[in-house]
């Protein structure tokens, strides 16, 4: 299908629970794009977003958005029905931006792969962080070669969260945070990890960790250190980036970052702080009016799944896994 100038893209959502609500409002304020279905198993969920964001068709069954005329759709809904629903949308005939994790199976993630392809169907995944401008900054240090040859990353995603206000998920940090860190390490280096050790716990709820510490090796010798809690009071959303000649250190959450050179004090950089959650859709709708592609797109959620299994496996069974 082609697009003309001023087209509107048609959309829906499926899942309208905490994220599908916010990729409602996003698209709710979009020129270029017609938020007409959204879909979600909850009664309440559904009358919030037809008063709130004046949605002209709620359905509890998504089906009927995939039969509708949309031609792309957010998929918000719980981790374990992301395959089907995905699946069944592509099948269907739509562009699709599914939020991470892809699937909580590689192989099903790899599937998904080939039937977008197949289809010639754009698939993407919510992987935010490359639409955040503090990580762009770091990026474009890192390509410049003002930071040198790279050393180590270091990584926290902290915060006193998940269990208290989900105490029913069957979701541990692992699942819930790695994909996005192991994007971000993809992102800002053009590497995936050739080996991964992970350490854990549960502390909050048994047989559910809550705390993780995962050691990465890369080609080009270049280690992560990786530190995701539920435990601590803060929320941290942090990168450090150290080189030969030079350090960044990141902070996601308030598109801050701070050059250090030498033994210098670190230096403030300007960032002009943008609506990652915004332009991530907006991407992805004009990727779709266009033919284009995206840099989230499935083949980078799938593969963070694949590592991500790689982690549980390491932590499961005490070694090092090598990839």
């Amino acid at each position: 299908m082609s697009f003309l100038i001023g087209d509107l893209l048609k959309v829906g959502v499926i899942g309208a629970g905490r994220w599908g609500k916010k990729h409602i409002d996003e698209y709710s304020q979009m020129k270029d794009a017609e938020l007409l279905w959204v879909s979600d198993l909850v009664e309440d969920n559904l009358k919030e977003c037809q008063e709130q964001f004046n949605i002209k068709n709620i359905t509890n069954d998504y089906n009927n958005v995939l039969s509708s005329d949309v031609e792309a759709v957010s998929i918000c809904t719980s981790n374990e029905t992301h395959f089907k629903v995905c699946k069944d949308a592509l099948l269907a005939g739509k562009n699709v931006l599914v939020e991470k994790p892809l699937t909580l199976d590689s192989k099903e993630a790899y599937e998904l792969v080939d039937i977008a392809k197949q289809s010639n169907k754009l698939l993407a995944v919510g992987h935010i962080y490359r639409y955040n401008n503090a990580i762009n900054e770091g990026k474009k240090l890192i390509e410049k070669n003002a930071l040198g040859d790279l050393y180590y990353l270091r990584l926290q995603w902290t915060i006193q969260w998940m269990p208290r206000i989900y105490p029913d998920k069957k979701l541990d940090i692992i699942v819930d945070m790695m994909p996005h860190l192991y994007d971000i390490m993809n992102y800002l280096t053009g590497l995936w990890p050739n080996k991964i050790t992970c350490f854990g716990k549960a502390f909050i709820k048994k047989g559910l960790e809550d705390t993780a510490f995962i050691i990465c090796e890369f080609p080009n010798n270049i280690v992560t250190h990786s530190e995701i809690s539920w435990t601590l009071p803060e929320k941290v959303r942090e990168v450090d980036v150290i080189g030969s000649k030079a350090s960044v250190k990141i902070q996601a959450v308030s598109q801050k970052i701070i050059f250090f050179e030498g033994s210098n004090e670190g230096k403030k950089l300007e960032i002009k702080e943008n609506n990652t959650l915004g332009d991530e859709l907006r991407s992805f709708i004009e990727a779709v009016k266009k033919g284009s592609v995206v840099t989230n797109d499935g083949v980078i959620g799938a593969k963070t799944v694949e590592l991500v299994e790689a982690t549980r496996k390491s932590l499961e069974q005490e070694k090092t896994i090598i990839l």
